[in-house]
């Protein structure tokens, strides 16, 4: 819960910096509005998907080790009590647990999600700060306004990229049961 309100902060603080840059730039107000929604609102989806990834994967990563450093103590020790009427074992159970953990994240793929989500985030936090710095790609324009078509286009871009990587991806996966 901690941890949970301090990358909420964290997610606020971002929020709260970049809305300052947008709403300072010399765009109208449906242009602010626009790139707030296309931009910032893709970019903290992301960014907490990310983040949740990151989460799912190291939980489950960390809980495979641990239950599966306790079966051998417990199995020495004389904690392996049947613990219901089906003869099932402590032992058994974390077994079962540690099994169902790693075929979880096998199967949903944590570390794919959370690497494939920062990757996101990450190009879409550095075309912004590009945008913003009129810098690379926008260097050849001098203000925001002159910018901002080739910005939302190539946002536009990204995010039908995105789009259709998914469905590609999800197709073989189908393909492949």
């Amino acid at each position: 819960m901690i941890l949970k309100n301090i990358v909420a902060r964290h997610d606020n603080k971002m929020k709260e910096n970049y809305i300052k840059i947008i709403d300072g730039l010399q765009l109208d107000d449906t242009d602010k509005g626009i790139l707030k929604s296309t931009w910032l609102d893709y970019l903290l989806l992301m960014n907490s998907s990310a983040k949740k990834g990151w989460f799912r994967h190291n939980f489950s990563q960390i809980a495979v080790i641990v239950l599966s450093l306790l079966i051998p103590v417990i199995e020495k020790s004389k904690l392996n009590i049947n613990i219901c009427k089906w003869d099932l074992t402590i032992i058994s159970i974390l077994g079962l647990i540690v099994a169902i953990l790693t075929s979880l994240n096998r199967q949903l793929g944590f570390e794919e999600r959370w690497r494939h989500y920062r990757m996101n985030a990450e190009a879409m936090r550095n075309e912004g700060d590009d945008f913003f710095a009129l810098g690379s790609n926008y260097s050849e324009f001098d203000t925001h306004k002159k910018a901002y078509k080739a910005f939302i286009s190539n946002i536009t871009h990204f995010k039908r990229q995105e789009v259709k990587a998914y469905i590609v991806d999800k197709n073989k996966k189908k393909e492949g049961e």
